[in-house]
């Protein structure tokens, strides 16, 4: 297989963590720079010769030879925040020249679903005009922009991944781990039947789709912006229908609560046919599997708790 060599900005995010720790497992990955606000953000071993950690600002004063990297840049604040946004993208800036300078061609900007309009019909496809609802938005859609409009005008090759909106072990912030975690604290969940579509993608699919995005090889391949995201959408319902089934099978007792509710029009899913053409990628984890996963997560915590 093809030598690899990476750079990967935010490395010390949800993640940032799990793709570092997916390239140390690959032989043909022989340097992978991990790069974060502070070092100690990064939970990376630092006997592996083939990990290097820098803080941002000390890996912007060091020169290198990096001819051969690939940026992964993962680094933005989960905010709209304006002083948050701004910091995002100036420093996207500031390390696009640095590594510039330093040799570097290949950049994987990682963008988000949330450009598309909130309530599209259907899943998201690429062509779609953005529509833009907060800070986060605009400053995500800005920074795929302005990576183009660097790539081209420094003969380099780019890709912006507009991702799908992420699960996975220790992110509370989704409504499946918030929904399993009320359920285990008061055996009762309620639901608004407003028919809003949601549509997850396991952090670990993610992961891989990126590592799998780094090795097209035809360059044709790049300069464009992609889709990646889960197949599978769902109401949730479905959702709680998924966390019950999990209850009942380990004799718990569970009420889910129905409230019908005026319908959001909300749909966060996206079409990723272009994506899977190019790389061959495709999810493994379904809605059922992100479930039990967080289900038996939150069983060992409560067991543990009891202990």
């Amino acid at each position: 297989m093809k030598e690899m060599k990476i750079i990967i900005s935010g490395a010390g995010g949800f993640l940032g963590q799990i793709l570092l720790n997916m390239l140390t497992s690959r032989e043909n990955y022989t340097s992978i720079i991990a790069l974060d606000l502070r070092i100690d953000q990064i939970n990376a071993d630092s006997e592996n010769p083939k990990i290097i950690l820098y803080s941002n600002e000390e890996f912007l004063r060091t020169k290198l030879d990096l001819n051969d990297y690939i940026l992964i840049n993962l680094a933005y604040a989960r905010s709209s925040d304006f002083d948050l946004v701004k910091s995002s993208c100036e420093w996207t800036f500031a390390l696009l020249e640095k590594l510039r300078k330093d040799g570097v061609k290949k950049y994987i900007n990682i963008s988000s679903q949330s450009i598309y309009d909130r309530h599209r019909k259907s899943p998201a496809i690429e062509t779609d005009l953005p529509v833009l609802n907060e800070l986060y938005d605009m400053g995500k859609y800005y920074l795929e922009n302005w990576i183009r409009e660097f790539s081209f005008k420094h003969d380099s090759l780019f890709l912006n991944l507009r991702l799908s909106s992420l699960v996975g072990p220790n992110f509370p912030q989704r409504i499946i781990p918030r929904l399993i975690k009320r359920a285990f604290e008061d055996n009762l969940i309620s639901i608004n039947l407003n028919g809003q579509i949601f549509s997850y993608t396991h952090v670990n699919d993610i992961a891989q789709a990126i590592v799998m995005a780094a090795e097209m090889e035809n360059d044709n391949d790049w300069n464009k912006a992609y889709n990646v995201g889960s197949e599978e959408k769902y109401t949730i319902e479905k959702i709680a229908s998924h966390i019950e089934r999990n209850f009942i099978k380990n004799n718990l007792d569970l009420t889910i609560k129905r409230i019908i509710s005026e319908a959001n029009n909300v749909n966060s899913s996206v079409d990723s046919t272009l994506f899977r053409k190019a790389t061959n990628w495709s999810e493994q984890y379904t809605l059922s599997d992100i479930i039990e996963e967080e289900f038996n997560n939150q069983l060992r915590k409560r067991d543990s708790s009891v202990v």
